[in-house]
């Protein structure tokens, strides 16, 4: 049969999957025979294979695979009318999506579906009445789900034993090479570990001020040794140690030779997505390694660091609350203590890490609600004067259009969408004149591409062109929305905590500056669903 024959009963995709989880599955096969299946049987039955789409090393429990994507991409570009693969649970172990593309999505874009093993055609007319079918599908997904389970179960036993079963062993220990579920001192950091704690506890040293020490005298972090151990590269400052991390290794009770397991878990086997466990779903098994530090000093650093905490005489936090960024560093300005009889909001950074970090970024909690307040009243005047007016300029400034625009914009989109089916209808034209002997091969090939190429220009320009209409349209909802929160605070004549977060996203503080000898600050507030608006 020549290739104008093969052409007419269709272009077939043959997609093959492997993923870790089939090592076990006695059904699954390797890529490369599930290649040579297909190929075999695209031959007997007079297929044309357009393309192979092989994704090795993907779970089958969802379609977030990149060689499926590409194959469903060709499909949407017209390349593809039949989709071949070796058995179902190699198309997907989701039973429900599995359905939804036998079912919806192959039968609205005209695709013909077969899987070998599992003797699924879609072109058969009593397709419909295999009952079997969702079975297979179900089954399917069945077998991750039980594999998922019997692993959760084997690790449980092992951290009931007292196991190590992270994947990391914590800063100061590393895994046995005899067995990586024992843990060893590391002789490089464990020495660390224990100066941290005798800081912590008899030296008059607070988590940040610890960290500050370590990192001026360049002691690697934890993440960067893991990584430098491993022999990756490490994209962060591999000596900037933090409070929290100094705080976690000083409450942590693995360093009391205590093994603590399950402090996360996976929310489901279809999902890599990690939650934390509350503290009475842990395992935790004593003496089980050698300990770095001695009880006596584990207690000692632990009540140093709490009696550290300050209490607020006033708990309420500021009015402001979450709002105030720092414009350098972007972290947030905390209330500091009274000065002068006056609140303060200082950068964090700062507080933290010095001015080596960052700068002060300091104003007084009084002149910042002075300024919203102004800034507030401003935005309730401009908007009330002329809400049609404050519209179009809010739209402006945030889209970069105006009315004109849009109106080209749409005319445009009419344009493009013509020429796209005339593309196609030329398509399809061309297609006919093969068939009919009309054009060779060879000229077929030339044109098409042509029209082929130019056809993903104008679909490229449709999706910008779509892509500028809904952010004009999600702009026009976000100003509806904002005029309705302005007409709702038009009386307003002081701040709250329900007018300020209702109303405003951020508030960014620079630092001050001095102009002709005049102190100044520059103070930007991003508003609810408008952003800065100047």
């Amino acid at each position: 049969m020549d290739q104008s024959e093969n052409w007419c009963i269709g272009m077939a995709a043959c997609y093959c999957r492997l993923s870790k989880d089939d090592d076990n599955d006695g059904t699954s096969v390797s890529i490369e025979t599930q290649r040579q299946m297909l190929s075999d049987y695209c031959n007997e039955n007079k297929f044309h294979v357009y393309d192979f789409y092989c994704d090795d090393g993907y779970t089958g429990t969802n379609f977030n695979r990149p060689e499926y994507k590409r194959m469903m991409s060709d499909i949407d570009k017209g390349y593809i009318s039949t989709v071949i693969v070796k058995d179902l649970s190699r198309f997907g172990r989701n039973y429900i999506e599995v359905g939804k593309h036998i079912e919806e999505i192959f039968p609205e874009k005209g695709i013909r579906f077969i899987a070998i093993g599992d003797d699924v055609d879609t072109e058969r007319e009593n397709i419909d009445l295999d009952l079997l079918l969702p079975m297979k599908n179900i089954f399917n997904q069945f077998y991750p789900a039980d594999c998922s389970r019997k692993t959760r179960q084997a690790l449980r036993n092992k951290a009931l034993n007292g196991e190590f079963i992270g994947s990391t062993a914590a800063y100061g220990y590393k895994k046995s090479a005899a067995d990586k579920h024992i843990l060893e001192i590391d002789e490089d950091t464990a020495p660390i570990v224990e100066r941290i704690f005798k800081m912590a506890a008899y030296e008059n040293c607070g988590c940040n001020k610890i960290a500050r020490i370590l990192t001026a005298e360049k002691v690697l972090t934890p993440a960067a040794y893991t990584a430098k151990a491993a022999g990756r590269t490490y994209a962060k400052d591999p000596y900037e140690w933090n409070l929290t991390t100094v705080y976690k290794m000083i409450e942590n009770q693995v360093y009391l030779g205590h093994t603590i397991n399950c402090k996360k878990r996976k929310t489901s086997f279809k999902s890599k997505k990690v939650v934390k466990q509350n503290k009475d779903k842990w395992i935790i098994v004593e003496d089980t390694h050698t300990p770095i530090v001695s009880e006596q000093l584990f207690k000692d650093a632990n009540a140093q660091i709490a009696s550290r905490k300050r209490v607020r005489k006033n708990t309420e936090p500021h009015l402001f609350s979450g709002l105030v960024k720092c414009s350098t560093c972007g972290y947030s300005l905390s209330l500091s203590p009274k000065k002068n009889g006056k609140d303060f909001l200082t950068c964090t950074t700062y507080k933290k890490k010095g001015k080596a970090a960052c700068s002060i970024h300091y104003i007084s909690c009084k002149d910042l609600y002075d300024f919203v307040l102004f800034d507030v009243k401003r935005q309730i005047k401009f908007v009330l004067k002329d809400e049609k007016k404050a519209a179009e300029l809010l739209k402006k400034k945030m889209c970069g259009t105006n009315k004109a625009v849009l109106e080209r914009i749409k005319r445009d989109e009419m344009t493009t969408q013509k020429r796209i089916k005339e593309l196609d209808d030329r398509f399809y034209s061309l297609y006919e004149d093969k068939l009919n002997g009309i054009i060779s091969e060879e000229r077929f090939i030339e044109l098409s591409h042509r029209c082929e190429t130019e056809l993903d220009e104008q679909k490229s320009k449709l999706e910008r062109i779509k892509s500028i209409t809904l952010e004009s349209t999600a702009a026009d909802e976000n100003i509806e929305r904002y005029i309705m929160l302005i007409e709702e605070f038009k009386n307003i004549s002081e701040l709250d905590k329900k007018i300020v977060h209702r109303l405003i996203d951020k508030i960014t503080v620079g630092d001050k500056y001095f102009v002709d000898g005049v102190k100044k600050q520059d103070i930007m507030i991003s508003y609810k669903f408008v952003g800065n608006v100047g």
